[in-house]
């Protein structure tokens, strides 16, 4: 049976540009973003019509089985941005820069040359404050893109021991809301709010000339990314921002279980799975 594609799925050749997300901003469209850590999964999202596709350290978590996207080493990151790029060419493609690989400007410049030159990124992103405006600066300067990640920083957390949103009392606002209109006078041009109010989002929207990206952070923001494996049911206690919109684990036991029955009960293989002789043509 062939099912019926979505409206507005279909796969297009053209590909998603830093000028196209910008437009989308002014006509009020918002950007769905997904994480992705693979390429067949890459293409099942482009597919539908995802278009812009983050490669998260949050696959230290997610694939790797790390309790933090700390133990994301640089060498892992690359390879599986590249292989997201195999799978969706035309996507609008962020990598996350992780842990340890911008300790400094050299440094910082260094790796995220790397990710456009090996993996074809169109865009790091990076967990900042006031202090990595040199950074910022820097890769400016070298002509990388850079998406600067505010509010709940992940691979600070996991020293701090918790997951707090951020900006929730004026005083908290008001440096989040600082630190944007900073950093983006510094050189980015794309901003990542994570886990902050929907009226901090708003100022910041409205503050800075880029696109703002929101996890967990209100209906401001021009577009919204959320871990694809909390979608999909893999998590059991997602963040109060994620709309589980189905169960894959479910699915894959289910699976996984026909197949134990079926093998331990002499169901497969059966002959239609087998390969057997050719018959011998006759005068041979």
């Amino acid at each position: 049976m062939t099912e019926t594609p979505i409206a507005g799925t279909e796969k297009t050749a053209v590909k998603l540009a830093w000028p196209d997300l910008l437009q989308m901003k002014r006509e009020g469209r918002k950007i769905p973003v997904l994480t992705c850590y693979d390429h067949p999964t890459a293409k099942i999202l482009t597919a539908a019509g995802v278009r812009a596709l983050l490669v998260g350290d949050s696959a230290a978590m997610t694939v790797l089985g790390y309790d933090s996207t700390i133990h994301a080493t640089m060498d892992f990151m690359v390879t599986i941005t590249a292989a997201v790029r195999r799978g969706a060419p035309d996507c609008f493609l962020m990598a996350d820069m992780p842990f340890g690989s911008y300790p400094d400007a050299p440094t910082a410049t260094r790796n995220a040359l790397r990710f456009l030159q090996e993996s074809h990124a169109d865009i790091v992103k990076m967990e900042c404050d006031h202090r990595h405006e040199p950074i910022v600066q820097a890769l400016s300067a070298a002509g990388i893109p850079l998406c600067a990640h505010l509010g709940l920083l992940p691979q600070k957390a996991a020293f701090e021991g918790a997951y707090r949103a951020q900006g929730r009392t004026p005083e908290a606002a008001a440096k989040l809301v600082a630190q944007a209109q900073r950093l983006a006078a510094a050189g980015t041009p794309m901003l990542l709010l994570e886990a902050v109010p929907d009226a901090v989002s708003a100022q910041i929207v409205a503050a800075v000339p880029g696109v703002v990206i929101g996890c967990g952070a209100g209906a401001s923001c021009d577009g919204h990314v959320v871990v694809l494996h909390d979608v999909l049911g893999f998590n059991a206690r997602p963040a109060r921002f994620v709309e589980v919109l189905t169960n894959v684990p479910e699915r894959i036991s289910h699976a996984a279980r026909q197949y134990f029955l079926d093998v331990t009960q002499g169901r497969y293989p059966a002959s239609r799975h087998a390969y057997h002789m050719k018959t011998t043509s006759p005068g041979e």
